[in-house]
């Protein structure tokens, strides 16, 4: 943000307006002569639960920054991307998995008793992947316009269905292209050959991606999967764990102190260590459908071998201090 010089966009499913560090340097940046533009959902999960958004949005405005609620189309705006610079040399986007509120980025003040959010994100600097991000920003953004086609396939984009209620929007737009998101999923899951490393914030029964990764542990990918307790449907957990995967709970928080660290992040690898290794960050829970079908969501696709190793590194210092399911 403070690199910023044209524009910033945050696109986030939630963003607390009291967190200083992000306020204060959107501040600088608006000072500077920065536009910023904050989008957050209109609904929040579950449904008929108090929704914030909104009231933050008018705080947000009254701090003077430009703020709006997303459009209505989809069950949930869960997508997270900072789009820095947009249309210009220094253009960048962070694609995020975490929410920008104070419990993602250490402990949260008000859960004192709680370890830390596993979270991770993309620094993309490819200029069509954040001209591609940030029409899609721009089409989200009142006066509405129609979505862009997506031209970028190693972006990941939910909705996979045009199932979304288009009838209430103000615009007449209606969910269209598809999003690539199943294929994706199914793709990454379905190809891999050696092995597959899984965050899982939620793993439901049903769900379109379980038997795929069911099926990728009978044919020997050695699967592996970090998870919280309580997010796994145990019969989900006990269909993988006869097929072999092995599977944790409450990894440790790395600060040292023990406490269980919650895992928010929904980041897949597959094939490490082979000249095919891919990894998934973004968004998008794999395991959960509605993320898949209704939502709006971006993930990204990695073959950088330096950037799969470090989410390796993590993944396995998450998985040796969790608990065997």
């Amino acid at each position: 943000i403070d690199s910023a010089t044209k524009s910033v966009d945050i696109a986030v499913y939630q963003m607390d307006p009291s967190y200083s560090p992000l306020i204060e340097a959107l501040t600088r940046a608006k000072d500077r002569g920065v536009r910023v533009r904050i989008l957050l959902s209109g609904t929040i999960y579950p449904p008929g639960s108090t929704n914030d958004n909104p009231r933050d949005v008018e705080i947000l405005r009254e701090q003077g920054f430009e703020a709006e609620l997303s459009r209505p189309e989809f069950s949930f705006s869960h997508w997270k991307v900072l789009i820095i610079d947009a249309g210009t040399d220094n253009g960048r986007a962070l694609i995020c998995d975490f929410n920008l509120e104070a419990g993602y980025f250490g402990i949260d003040p008000q859960y004192p008793n709680e370890g830390d959010t596993r979270g991770m994100a993309v620094l993309d600097t490819d200029p069509r992947d954040v001209d591609m991000i940030a029409r899609t920003f721009d089409a989200y953004w009142p006066p509405y316009k129609p979505w862009p086609a997506n031209e970028r396939p190693n972006l990941v984009w939910a909705p996979s269905n045009s199932t979304g209620d288009s009838t209430s929007c103000a615009s007449a737009y209606p969910l269209e292209p598809v999003g690539n998101s199943r294929d994706i999923m199914l793709s990454l899951i379905g190809n891999s050959r050696t092995s597959l490393d899984v965050y899982a914030q939620a793993l439901a029964e049903p769900s379109q991606l379980l038997q795929p990764l069911i099926d990728a542990a009978n044919r020997g990918v050695k699967v592996r999967i970090v998870g919280n307790d309580g997010g796994i449907n145990t019969d989900a957990l006990a269909k993988l764990k006869d097929a072999c995967a092995e599977v944790v709970i409450n990894p440790t928080d790395p600060g040292g102190d023990g406490r269980v660290m919650y895992i928010h992040t929904k980041t897949i690898v597959a094939d490490a260590g082979t000249p095919e290794a891919i990894a998934y960050v973004g968004s998008i829970n794999p395991f959960l459908d509605e993320s898949i079908d209704t939502e709006r969501e971006l993930g990204v696709l990695l073959t950088d071998a330096t950037s799969i190793e470090r989410i390796l590194l993590i993944f396995d210092r998450d998985f040796e201090s969790g608990q065997r399911a």
